[in-house]
């Protein structure tokens, strides 16, 4: 439990601290939206680089894993999209952003530092083998998932491939893990003082991003938004888990520890990433905000109960 404490309440403490600065006027819209900017152009691309560039080969075929969880969240985000249309504030474009927050869990910030200090060192195989695939895969669906909703009247595959090019090639985190994966590839290793500076600006970027959400959540009512917001975190929090746990009992054959991170990653709340699409295109930003830091006080509870379920076998 202390683990569990330690880990949720500085992540939720950054968030309202963010909020409360915004809220006193310390700091402005404007300006968190320059932190923003910062997080998505600068420091996530850097820790994705980084660790893309210098991970360890894993061991083992990772194909069961990834079946089992994004098996899950692809259901889970088909069920955002329908959702979608019924919820108001999330149906734009498609309930990209609304899939995207039901898909993106806050797994290198909390469902990581969970999983090593309940589990230790042991779930590093099939903790690496799904965090170095979640970001980019899900970035390219929400990126694909929004452009073809916005063509759905007169789709033309040829204009939806451009725009879907242009607006990846302009994509810091994209562009960092096709650089990462092709600097890993060299060997060639990073430079003392090129890994100091990307490490600077990847310990800037978890901060950074949540600092960044609580000041957008100063700056948007939650009235008219929460029934958008209570929406995806029942996707993300009950459905997916729900989803991976069934895949992972009637559907692959994993090693107990393996199935064990696999629904403990699908329960964790939504992640910065999904604020990020959404506060970067604009859509559906209140119920995502809300949900990610409502999501993160509820994980508090949620994530305890289930490694207790765990460390009892029933799951």
């Amino acid at each position: 439990m202390d683990a569990i404490l330690t880990t949720v309440l500085p992540v939720f403490g950054m968030i309202v601290l963010g909020f409360a600065f915004a809220k006193a006027k310390i700091i402005d819209a404007a300006a968190g939206r320059g932190i923003t900017i910062f997080v998505f152009n600068a420091a996530i691309p850097a820790l994705l680089f980084k660790t893309v560039a210098t991970m360890q080969p894993q061991e083992g075929a990772p194909w069961s894993l990834w079946i089992a969880f994004f098996g899950g969240l692809a259901l889970t985000w088909i069920a955002a999209a329908l959702a979608s249309r019924h919820i108001g504030g999330l149906n734009v474009n498609g309930g990209a952003a609304a899939s995207m927050a039901a898909g993106f869990g806050n797994l290198a910030l909390l469902g990581t530092p969970l999983a090593l200090a309940h589990f230790g060192q042991g779930v590093g195989v099939p903790l690496g083998m799904i965090l170095s695939v979640h970001a980019p895969l899900l970035w390219l669906a929400a990126t694909l998932h929004r452009e073809l909703a916005r063509h759905s009247e007169g789709f033309s595959l040829a204009r939806t491939t451009r725009e879907l090019f242009l607006n990846l090639a302009g994509n810091g985190i994209v562009l960092a893990l096709i650089a990462g994966s092709f600097w890993r590839w060299t060997g060639l290793g990073i430079h003392p003082i090129f890994d100091r500076m990307l490490s600077m600006l990847a310990d800037a970027g978890v901060p950074t991003a949540l600092f960044a959400l609580g000041v957008s959540l100063a700056g948007y009512s939650l009235r008219g938004a929460w029934g958008g917001m209570f929406g995806l975190i029942g996707l993300k929090m009950v459905l997916m888990p729900v989803l991976v746990f069934l895949l992972v009992r009637h559907a692959v054959t994993l090693p107990p520890l393996w199935a064990k991170v696999a629904v403990l990653f699908a329960a964790m709340p939504t992640g910065a990433n999904a604020f990020l699409f959404a506060q970067k295109n604009d859509e559906a930003v209140p119920a995502v905000s809300g949900a990610i830091a409502l999501g993160t006080g509820l994980a508090a509870l949620s994530a305890a109960l289930l490694l207790w379920l765990m460390d009892l076998n029933l799951i």
